[in-house]
C-alpha cells in the first residue's frame, strides 16, 4: 500500500481543542474579549464636559449685542451661584471674563473669594487682564489676606498689569511680605504701575517710595510685617 493511500483525519478535528478552550474562557470572561462586541455607551456628564460646553459660550458673547451678553452673564451668575465643582466654576469665570457686561466684573470679584485656589488665581488673572480698576482694592485684600502664596502672587500680578498708580497702596502689603517671592513680584509690579526703574531691585526703597507717594498707607498690612531692608538679588 502506498503512503498516499493512507486516510488522514479531516483537519478540523485538530482545531477542536483550541476552539473548545477559546469558549470555556468565555464563560469566565464574558464577551469582553469577542472582537466584535459593540461600543459601550454611557450617560455619566464629567465635570470637564461641563466646562468645555460653558466655555462654547466665550466666542459667542465676543460677537453678541449688550443685550445678549447681558442675558448670557446673568445665565452664568446664576449657574456659579449653586455650583459645587471647581473646574465647572473655573471655566465660568473664564468664560465670563470675555463679556463687558458690569455683572462680568461683579462676578470676577466674587470669585476672588471661591473656596478653590485654583479658581481664586483665575479671577485674579482674568480681573488684572481686564484692567479694573474697580477692582484694585479687592485684590489688596487678597494680597494681604489670602492663605495661598499662590493666589497672593497672582493678585500683586494682577495689580502690576493695572499700570495705574492706584495701585501702589495695595501693593504694599506685597513689599512688606516676609516671603521673596512676594518682595519680587511687589518691585515688579511696582516697576509696571509707576513706571520708575531707577530704585531697581531695592525692597526697602520701594517701601519708602510707596509710603510717600501713595495717598494712604494700609496701616495693618504694613504693621504686621518686618521693617527690616531687603535687596533682591
Amino acid at each position: 500500500m502506498r503512503v498516499s493511500d493512507v486516510s488522514h483525519p479531516a483537519q478540523p478535528c485538530k482545531r477542536v481543542p483550541a476552539l473548545l478552550a477559546f469558549v470555556i474562557l468565555l464563560s469566565f470572561t464574558g464577551c469582553q474579549m469577542w472582537p466584535f462586541r459593540h461600543k459601550e455607551l454611557t450617560s455619566v456628564i464629567t465635570p470637564s464636559m461641563r466646562a468645555a460646553s460653558i466655555r462654547e459660550m466665550a466666542p459667542r458673547g465676543r460677537n453678541a449685542t449688550d443685550a445678549e451678553q447681558a442675558r448670557m452673564c446673568e445665565q452664568l451668575a446664576q449657574q456659579i451661584r449653586t455650583e459645587p465643582d471647581p473646574i465647572v466654576r473655573k471655566a465660568i469665570q473664564e468664560t465670563i471674563a470675555e463679556f463687558k457686561a458690569p455683572l462680568a466684573s461683579d462676578v470676577l470679584l466674587a470669585g476672588l473669594h471661591d473656596d478653590d485656589r485654583d479658581v481664586r488665581i483665575s479671577c485674579c488673572r482674568m480681573v488684572g487682564k481686564r484692567k479694573d480698576l474697580a477692582a484694585i482694592d479687592a485684590l489688596g485684600k487678597a494680597v494681604a489676606d489670602d492663605t495661598e502664596l499662590d493666589v497672593r502672587l497672582a493678585a500683586v500680578d494682577a495689580l502690576g498689569a493695572m499700570k495705574n498708580r492706584a495701585a501702589m497702596n495695595a501693593l504694599a502689603a506685597a513689599l512688606r511680605d516676609r516671603d521673596p517671592a512676594m518682595q519680587f513680584a511687589g518691585v515688579e509690579a511696582m516697576k509696571s504701575v509707576t513706571g520708575e526703574t531707577k530704585l531697581g531691585n531695592d525692597v526697602e526703597a520701594w517701601r519708602q517710595y510707596a509710603e510717600q507717594h501713595s495717598g494712604s498707607q494700609n496701616a495693618t498690612a504694613i504693621a504686621a510685617q518686618p521693617a527690616g531692608a531687603t535687596t533682591i538679588k
